[in-house]
């Protein structure tokens, strides 16, 4: 059989206008029917043109698409163009598993993939291609799909597959290298583990990677397993970023593997980029050095608060603000330029506490930030929690994008949320400080970022003119900026010490405290 992979549109907001990362979730589960011919279009990179994808999807037999909950929009679309040529349809992903019957009820999608998909693929595909191994559809697990009445049913969930290794080198002979780009690098992706360790009731990634007895799972690839990977890559991208949650979860494992890529002498061809905490590096500062003779060039970092109240009630109790400077400090030391996430209006936080938060990124001197509004997605114990409480705004899974609010709290509404956002990107991105500060810092072929000076146009091009090109596009100007938001700025730079006014909790008295002292008493908080 033809079997056509499609990765959706891209959002139109935020930061994914400049980051394209390939689509791993295909090309991992084509790699389960290596028997069938296949071939990838991404929304992402590919140009569009109508009448060529529908004569694309008219040579196919079976489209497979994968779906994050703002890209739902746009799967169906697919899908039901899909159907019209009469292709048989299957869709996994992050919003199958989060919203099953949302998605699987929807008439153009014939089966819906919940959770680790590969083994459940393979499955459906050999039942689709005649039934080959006899199988009856109500045993293959892990797929929701209607019934000739058109009612939805949900077969059981799909064990975990409990080693990783199992699973075949993932198809990248399908991917156009060229058109995937991170922050202005060419960018390759590498996946070392599933899941997390952790048991946030506001994340998505435990719902994806779970055992339905087990509600955290966390699995890991074997180091002789990653470098085969590392080596199966193109070695013309300039990156390969490991695209878990957390690449330093397992320190012993993190070390091993770094150690592995020193000795392997990649790092004299490519680089490496990684999420990490602060916590965690911050315990152990060595690895940084590590991380940096092994080619880590780039890191993100969820620096998400200033305010320790916030930090405690996300589960980040071991990370104060002053060991976020000192992890940035030390890493930036390094030349390892850091990619920070900032959540704007985590409940219990007011407009100046929101604010404060901006301006806390901005004397990080970061690359790049991503401003995002707190979101509850579909499927998690945060979304339940938010819905029990009327605090969910919208519906419209295109607003779960991680720009636009869907939500409010008893704080902030959701105008005013989505407006610090704009204001968030505007203050930090459209002041001269920022551009000032990259171009000092790339710009020095014998700098510590010396190892940027090749991808400078690009750089610029993807992400300095297409960035600021979106946010003007979307209404973001310097004009957006609050008067609270420039006073604060002002002292930031004038480096005068900043205070959080915060309401206190027995009356409404406003008790000023400074900013990173976490003695204080904090403000109560429940999400």
């Amino acid at each position: 059989m033809k079997i056509l992979y499609v990765n959706p549109a891209r959002l139109s907001s935020g930061l994914d206008a400049i980051i394209k990362g390939p689509p791993l979730s295909l090309i991992s589960i084509a790699a389960m029917v290596p028997q069938h011919d296949a071939k990838l279009f991404d929304f992402k990179v590919h140009k569009y043109n109508e009448r060529k994808f529908n004569s694309l999807l008219n040579q196919s037999d079976i489209v497979a698409l994968t779906s994050m909950t703002p890209q739902i929009s746009h799967a169906f679309e697919v899908a039901q163009m899909a159907k019209e040529q009469g292709c048989t349809t299957i869709i996994g992903g992050y919003q199958p598993t989060l919203a099953p019957e949302y998605v699987a009820k929807h008439p153009a999608i014939d089966y819906a993939v919940r959770g680790e998909g590969e083994h459940t693929f393979r499955e459906l595909v050999d039942y689709i291609d005649g039934n080959v191994n006899n199988a009856t559809l109500r045993n293959i697990d892990g797929i929701s799909y209607k019934n000739k009445e058109g009612q939805v049913l949900h077969n059981k969930d799909r064990k975990l597959e409990p080693n990783l290794d199992n699973f075949p080198m993932p198809r990248r002979d399908l991917l156009d290298d060229k058109n995937y780009v991170y922050l202005g690098a060419r960018v390759a992706q590498l996946e070392t583990s599933r899941g997390c360790p952790h048991n946030c009731k506001f994340c998505c990634i435990i719902k994806m990677w779970r055992n339905s007895d087990r509600p955290v799972t966390y699995r890991t690839k074997s180091t002789k397993r990653i470098m085969q990977e590392i080596y199966d890559i193109d070695f013309k991208n300039d990156f390969i970023f490991f695209c878990e949650d957390n690449f330093t979860i397992k320190i012993k494992r993190t070390k091993e593997i770094l150690e592995s890529i020193i000795r392997s002498g990649v790092p004299n061809k490519m680089y490496f980029s990684c999420q990490s905490r602060v916590d965690t590096l911050y315990r152990n500062p060595w690895l940084i050095d590590l991380m940096h003779k092994a080619g880590m060039r780039q890191v993100f970092l969820g620096i998400e608060s200033v305010h320790q109240q916030s930090l405690d009630a996300m589960n980040k109790q071991n990370t104060t603000p002053d060991m976020v400077r000192k992890v940035v400090s030390s890493l930036q030391d390094h030349g390892i330029s850091i990619f920070g996430g900032v959540i704007i209006g985590f409940p219990g936080e007011t407009k100046t506490m929101v604010r404060q938060n901006i301006q806390f990124a901005k004397s990080l001197n970061l690359s790049c930030i991503q401003f995002t509004p707190i979101t509850a997605f579909p499927g998690t114990d945060f979304y339940n929690e938010m819905s029990e409480k009327n605090m969910i705004t919208s519906t419209d899974y295109r607003h779960y994008d991680l720009f636009h609010s869907m939500m409010r709290t008893e704080q902030l509404t959701n105008n005013e949320m989505y407006q610090l956002v704009g204001e968030a990107y505007s203050a930090y991105y459209l002041s001269k400080g920022w551009l000032k500060m990259l171009i000092k810092r790339y710009a020095n072929p014998f700098g510590k970022f010396n190892w940027m000076w090749r991808n400078i146009p690009r750089f610029a091009k993807t992400v300095i003119k297409s960035g600021r090109e979106m946010l003007l596009s979307m209404g973001i100007t310097q004009s957006i900026i609050s008067e609270e938001m420039a006073e604060i700025m002002a002292r930031g730079k004038a480096g005068k010490h900043l205070f959080i006014s915060k309401p206190n909790i027995i009356g409404n008295e406003k008790e000023i405290i400074p900013l990173v002292k976490k003695e204080t008493k904090p403000v109560k908080i429940t999400i």
